[in-house]
């Protein structure tokens, strides 16, 4: 039996009508609704029969007064359209769910006042929780935002100065991988393109390679290392201009998923075909990187895993636990394919 409006459409059902209809008081199904032991199962089963029944919704913010939960997790995100994120997400809901969470994602367009207007929109709305990941670290606004919040935050991949668990992704040693099985090829000049040096990834991905050359004896060209932002048109703007440069690296390495779109793209623009022009290393896109032809080798993370792994630490704070705030690093893997080889002179 559902709930209409004279003109046929469906209206909210009170709780009187579900009372009613189950036999039982308002209490009863305010009770039931809040999800409160004081309830005999019968009862309950009742109750809840009707409101399926009559297609009965509790006001979410009545049992947030009630209950001092709201049952929503908050995940800030630089950018929606990253893929990254969405596997992140996956893997969060895999935990959340089953607890009765939902994931409300924000994107902050890699704008930390965007962010800090999250943080605050999230704060007023009383989340239970928040999963971050920071555009730039170096933004104290954001930074003091997040210490301000009141409630368990985790923060993915980023160095920052808050009580809070991180979920570490491992970037150094991957590229380090990288850079030596291209020197084993026979490649002298490689060109990197990454994140901003203001987030982790960017830091660590530089760091890896810098080590990786110096280990081989060989000089770091700074020109070869482009590490501002993270975007697809920046990975090709970047990518174009190495490899239409007087002395133009032998192989390329795209640190990051939006990056990796767009050297990619410069490099079919420029009519260069991989690997007998170009060796081409990207990352966290493996299902791009296996589409293409010739297979790229990617650097891959295991993204879903993070969000796993997020989730729990969030659901250990949301339960009591009181500890110091925890670290995990997850590791990367090096998904071997066709499109590096031996340098060819051009």
């Amino acid at each position: 039996m559902s709930v209409k409006t004279p003109a046929g459409g469906r209206r909210q059902p009170t709780i009187h009508e579900v009372a009613a209809s189950a036999g039982v008081s308002i209490g009863t199904v305010s009770r039931v609704a809040g999800e409160s032991p004081r309830v005999a199962p019968e009862t309950r089963a009742r109750v809840l029969a009707a409101m399926a029944e009559l297609g009965y919704q509790p006001n979410a913010a009545a049992r947030a007064m009630r209950t001092n939960q709201t049952k929503t997790i908050g995940f800030l995100i630089p950018d929606m359209t990253n893929q990254v994120f969405a596997r992140v997400a996956q893997g969060a809901e895999t935990v959340l769910a089953p607890e009765g969470y939902m994931l409300f994602a924000f994107s902050s367009n890699r704008s930390p006042a965007r962010e800090v207007a999250f943080l605050q929109a999230a704060r007023q709305r009383q989340m239970d929780g928040l999963i971050v990941t920071l555009s730039d670290e170096t933004a104290t606004a954001t930074i003091e935002e997040i210490g301000r919040m009141g409630v368990p935050v985790v923060v993915l991949d980023r160095e920052v100065p808050v009580e809070a668990d991180v979920v570490y992704s491992e970037h150094m040693q991957s590229i380090e991988t990288v850079v030596g099985q291209l020197l084993e090829l026979g490649h002298r000049r490689i060109g990197l393109v990454t994140a901003s040096q203001n987030i982790r990834p960017g830091r660590d991905r530089v760091a890896g390679f810098r080590r990786a050359l110096e280990r081989a004896g060989l000089p770091v060209d700074d020109w070869l290392i482009r590490a501002n932002r993270q975007s697809a048109e920046y990975g090709a703007a970047e990518t174009h201009d190495l490899l239409t440069g007087a002395n133009p690296p032998t192989a390329i390495l795209a640190a990051g998923s939006d990056i990796f779109y767009g050297a990619l793209r410069a490099v079919r623009l420029l009519g260069l075909t991989i690997p007998d022009d170009i060796s081409f290393v990207g990352a966290d896109d493996p299902l791009l990187g296996d589409l293409v032809y010739p297979p790229i080798t990617v650097i891959d993370r295991d993204m879903v895993e993070v969000g796993r792994q997020a989730a729990g630490l969030l659901l250990d704070r949301l339960r009591g636990l009181d500890m110091p705030p925890r670290r995990i690093m997850l590791g990367s893997n090096v998904l071997l394919r066709r499109s590096i080889a031996a340098p060819r002179h051009r």
